[in-house]
């Protein structure tokens, strides 16, 4: 496996500059998460379980929508693309992504839908459990012409575009299919964030897919416990979506760099200095990938500062964006 040859410093802040106004499509199911914290002193009396007092509650973007706004944290300009019901959390969203100066007006209202909303409880800073508030049945015809609508509009003024499946019923073969080639017509790129119940031929010819190693790993078919098998599995992944590169994010181990099914990967090694929380890690990873591609800088360098950003939002509370600034300072860190 070859190794990455790191950047300088000078090269880091050249890139991030570049982000500033980089347009970057974002297709996916939107969402919500809510956060409701307190404190555990005893168990109820009514069945064993923990009695959670609420000391706070707040409101973030979930999903795609996350996506968005760890692209705007960056000074980059996302266009989202997804669905909404017709309710409250729907007004909550766009009121979010309004504050956040993320525009809504490529979200199309679906009255058959609940907008998707995932509840965590958390007791002494521990998580107690997950409640999820979505319907994942597929669009009806009218409101999948409505979505290929807005994306084919996001991608006619884009840099990059980022198709973030979640498995939620938004996307369908022909949707991702139609995107993925207008975006290869206006020679942009490409990146997935793939799905294990969607068929891997769905996302064929994209620019890259993004993968963690358990979605590999499944995507595959084989487990990954050595250099052998991580090859082999990113072989497999590469030549049933005959994409042009692939990037597996390994946890602790990095991530490793497929440009094509036949010569070794390159490894980039991890910077999270303290793992409180991976949930967003993903989002964050993507996102800035897009950005660094969109400024014309090589997949190595797309794949390291992306790392970078990684390890710096696995060490906030739930899902959470990433600045410019403290992406120089884990890259200072790192170097020692």
């Amino acid at each position: 496996m070859k190794p990455y040859a790191q950047m300088t410093e000078e090269q880091l802040l050249s890139i991030l500059a570049a982000f500033k106004k980089k347009k970057i499509a974002v297709l996916g199911d939107v969402g919500i998460d809510r956060y409701t914290i307190g404190s555990v002193e005893r168990i109820s009396p009514e069945a064993p379980v923990p009695i959670v007092s609420v000391q706070r509650e707040y409101l973030k973007l979930g999903l795609a929508s996350n996506v968005a706004d760890n692209v705007i944290a960056l000074a980059g300009l996302p266009v989202l693309s997804g669905v909404v019901g017709k309710d409250r959390n729907a007004i909550d969203l766009i009121n979010m992504l309004e504050e956040r100066k993320i525009p809504a007006k490529g979200l199309v209202v679906d009255a058959s839908r609940r907008t998707i909303l995932k509840e965590r409880i958390i007791g002494e800073s521990q998580q107690m459990i997950r409640i999820d508030y979505e319907d994942t049945h597929a669009l009806s015809p009218v409101i999948q012409k409505k979505i290929q609508a807005s994306v084919l509009k996001s991608i006619a003024t884009a840099d990059a575009l980022i198709i973030e499946d979640y498995a939620k019923g938004l996307l369908q073969e022909k949707t991702i299919s139609m995107a993925v080639k207008a975006a290869k017509a206006k020679k942009i790129p490409v990146l997935v964030d793939p799905h294990l119940k969607t068929p891997l031929t769905w996302y064929s010819e994209a620019t890259l897919l993004t993968p963690n190693k358990k979605e590999a790993e499944q995507l595959a078919g084989e487990k990954i416990v050595d250099q052998d098998t991580l090859l082999t599995v990113g072989r497999k992944i590469m030549s049933k979506t005959r994409s042009e590169s692939l990037v597996i994010t390994l946890g602790k181990d990095g991530m490793a760099i497929f440009k094509n099914s036949k010569t070794q990967p390159t490894l980039i090694p991890t910077f999270a200095q303290e793992v409180y929380d991976v949930s967003g890690a993903g989002d964050t990873v993507i996102s800035v990938m897009a950005l660094v591609l969109a400024t014309g800088a090589s997949l190595e360098d797309a794949a390291y500062i992306s790392n970078l950003a990684a390890g710096v939002e696995v060490s906030k509370r739930g899902t959470a964006t990433v600045s410019s600034q403290e992406i120089v300072q884990a890259f200072l860190h790192q170097r020692g």
